[in-house]
């Protein structure tokens, strides 16, 4: 009979759609998890996933198989954390989504301390934009994930803290000795943005305004984002969290006006999170004190 095992290595691979990255998350070799695979269709009798060299494509039956595994994976984790609840002791596993800026300035140390006080907890973490995370949530993926307000309706919201936003630009650029900026001093410069699905706040606050940005390059990755700036082919706003380790050349410059995104993290409508998520939320929310 195919294991539990088999089950999380399958699913890991179609949402990362890589061995060596699955592999990498499960703390396994890539060997290990083609050997799982192998042995999952094996037992099964079925193939389930076709192999290309740049993705992993599920089979018309993978498909249905994969939706089967994902409702056991799901009955797994709540059966932990119900068993969690009965003992009322903080254990079992918690799936966060997290955003990338989240990953480099928050969770890092969050995890630390968790590890340390919490050892019978297991943590899976999926990094995704927004309307990954919001997905997720929605069906039942991860336990709790970091979003940004506005919160879609069916979802708790619960605060974290303020991230600032700042505006960008490189140490020549003709604004770069400006103290204070305000938004309308940049209406007639070219934009290197964040894409809408990574960080919705910048358009938001730019259309509240009345802007319509002048958009030379539309990114996903916030390094990208930071270093084509600092080569002066436009300017950007980003949140204070992404700006740890930005290049030195870098300008960051305020506002006149104080603007940011509102993190937290959000969990499904009308379901109880177990004692550890809820012991996960309060962590981030006092380490997010010191940010």
């Amino acid at each position: 009979m195919p294991t539990l095992s088999q089950y999380l290595a399958f699913h890991m691979l179609i949402e990362t759609g890589s061995f060596t990255e699955t592999g990498l998350k499960l703390n396994l070799t890539q060997s290990s998890i083609t050997h799982a695979m192998n042995n999952l269709e094996a037992e099964l009798d079925i193939p389930l996933i076709i192999r290309n060299r740049n993705n992993i494509i599920l089979t018309s039956n993978g498909k249905i198989v994969y939706e089967h595994i994902l409702k056991i994976l799901q009955e797994q984790q709540k059966l932990e954390n119900t068993v969690a609840n009965l003992k009322n002791l903080i254990s079992g596993t918690i799936t966060v989504g997290v955003l990338p800026s989240i990953s480099l300035v928050l969770l890092p140390k969050v995890l630390s301390y968790f590890e340390q006080q919490y050892p019978d907890v297991t943590i899976r973490l999926m990094e995704g934009d927004y309307d990954q995370i919001e997905s997720w949530l929605q069906h039942g993926v991860i336990d709790i994930g970091f979003i940004a307000q506005p919160a879609p309706e069916n979802l708790v919201f619960d605060f974290i803290f303020d991230d600032e936003l700042l505006c960008i630009m490189a140490k020549n650029h003709p604004l770069a000795d400006e103290k204070n900026l305000t938004l309308h001093q940049l209406k007639d410069e070219r934009w290197i943005m964040p894409k809408q699905n990574i960080d919705r706040d910048v358009l938001r606050i730019l259309s509240e305004h009345k802007i319509n940005p002048n958009v030379i390059y539309e990114l996903s990755v916030d390094q990208a984002i930071l270093t084509m700036v600092k080569e002066n082919l436009g300017i950007s706003i980003v949140p204070k969290s992404i700006l740890r380790h930005a290049p030195a050349e870098l300008v960051q410059k305020n506002f006149s006006e104080h603007y940011a995104r509102t993190v937290g993290i959000a969990y499904k409508r009308n379901t109880s999170p177990s004692p550890a998520p809820v012991k996960f939320v309060e962590i981030c929310k006092s380490f997010a004190s010191y940010l």
